[in-house]
């Protein structure tokens, strides 16, 4: 594992925007309005991602960039918190295919759906499963990654992820820091103290935190852990299928979180086995709503719930994703028979586990982009 946090660092060709008229002064992490419809966050120029879309697009000019002021190195912009440019149905990836512009056809797939074809198509046959409510059968969720992090000459899992390729898992940028950074990932395994035979622990090779995310808040939760050598494919360790519709899955869509998290919130004690939970899915102004209503959430999130995040709970308040289950998955089964689902989001965060305030979930659609960016470049899936 390296003793450095990698990060991966865009820079937009152009950095004429010291020269903006516009100022919106601010310290880096600070809310800002590029536009009156553009809501941003003051940054570094060149950890500003969405920018250059919106530049290329011509939505905004460089000299429409708001400046923030001067960090020690650079100027300081107001960078736009979605990414350009919004539109009904896409409004931060591309689309699941490109067309050819001579002859208007279909010319290739976005690799996150080749990869998720390529998958599917591998699929081994299934053997007998039940899932019993709340524990989670050998097999059920093969792309379900514990991990592992050294403390103290101790090893402990304190985060979820979800296995996407053979040597990537997708998880929350929050279970990353300088201080605490992941040993290793336990695939394969339902039990983490009594693993199941075929698990394997493999290291993390490097970790790549979304360059947008600032630790003090909840947007951009998202990061991607590269293995240092590629997982096997079996009935027990496959990846997962990520969902590239941005809409919302329909309120019958049937979702669950899994993870190895805490079960008593009076003990903090936690799972050993793998357990999962059905949820219901919170549109985002009924969302925005409920985080409304809690002081500790004016700070982290600013912008209240936007269209990158999605929530989902459980209206008893007795199933939620808790401590421990951060970085893992919002699964949307769409066929248990065949074992057919996808990853629609990434546990984020919650006020409290199970409470009248529904759990927030990094959107995968929205983040599909980076994603392919760092796991099929160039389209190799």
């Amino acid at each position: 594992m390296p003793g450095v946090l990698e990060r991966n660092w865009f820079l937009f060709g152009v950095l004429v925007l010291s020269f903006s008229s516009q100022v919106a002064l601010g310290d880096e992490g600070d809310e800002c309005l590029v536009k009156a419809n553009i809501p941003g966050i003051c940054r570094a120029s060149s950890s500003c991602l969405n920018v250059d879309g919106y530049i290329r697009s011509g939505a905004l000019s460089t000299s429409e960039v708001p400046s923030c002021g001067y960090g020690l190195r650079e100027e300081i912009i107001c960078c736009p918190i979605a990414a350009c440019c919004p539109s009904t149905d896409d409004r931060f990836s591309k689309p699941n295919s490109t067309r050819d512009a001579g002859t208007g056809q279909e010319a290739r797939e976005r690799p996150a759906v080749a990869a998720c074809r390529k998958i599917r198509g591998d699929t081994l046959p299934l053997g007998e499963r039940i899932l019993d409510g709340v524990r989670v059968g050998l097999g059920v969720y093969p792309h379900m990654a514990a991990i592992a992090y050294n403390s103290f000459g101790t090893t402990e899992y304190r985060c979820g992820g979800s296995l996407i390729d053979d040597r990537y898992v997708l998880t929350a940028a929050h279970c990353i820091s300088e201080e605490f950074q992941p040993a290793f990932v336990r695939l394969g395994a339902i039990n983490l103290n009594e693993p199941d035979r075929g698990y394997v622990d493999i290291n993390v090779r490097s970790v790549m935190i979304h360059p947008s995310y600032v630790s003090f808040s909840k947007y951009y939760d998202i990061a991607i852990l590269e293995l240092a050598e590629a997982a096997p494919r079996n009935e027990i360790i496959r990846p997962a299928c990520l969902n590239t519709d941005i809409r919302d899955p329909p309120q019958s869509a049937s979702l669950f979180v899994a993870g190895w998290g805490q079960v008593n919130r009076t003990t903090k004690a936690r799972s050993t086995l793998l357990l999962r939970a059905p949820l219901e899915l919170v549109p985002l102004d009924k969302c925005n709503e409920a985080f409304a209503n809690q002081p500790t959430s004016s700070r982290s999130l600013k912008m209240g719930i936007i269209e990158s995040q999605m929530c989902a709970g459980d209206r008893q308040q007795k199933k939620d994703a808790c401590q421990g289950d951060s970085g893992g998955p919002l699964i949307q089964e769409l066929n248990i028979t065949d074992s057919i689902y996808n990853i629609q989001g990434v546990i984020s965060a919650g006020i409290g586990c199970a409470s009248a305030t529904p759990g927030l979930y990094s959107r995968v659609a929205a983040f599909l982009d980076y994603i392919e960016g760092i796991v099929w470049p160039d389209n190799r899936v």
